[in-house]
């Protein structure tokens, strides 16, 4: 078994588990360390997202891109098609 790495701490619950679910969707195993203890203590100290050292490099990477801007991205509207090309 590979050695676990601490890559980032979050004191809000919701932010640490937003960050698990974004590795979790690019194939990364995490492990969110206090998760546990916040329930029987809320307000226990940070909460620790943990990844495998051989996943760090990734993980951080992904935890770092801020994703697209959805609202300065062009959609196109279901109800019309593009144009065509000539």
């Amino acid at each position: 078994m590979s050695d676990v790495i601490t890559i980032a701490s979050f004191t809000e619950p919701l932010e640490a588990e937003m960050a698990r679910l974004r590795l979790q969707s690019a194939g990364i195993e995490t492990f969110l360390s206090g998760e546990n203890a916040r329930i029987l203590e809320p307000g226990l100290g940070p909460l620790q997202l943990q990844v495998a050292s051989e996943d760090e490099a990734d993980a951080r990477a992904i935890l770092a891109d801020p994703g697209t801007d959805l609202e300065t991205e062009p959609v196109a509207d279901a109800g019309t098609e593009a144009p065509e090309s000539k």
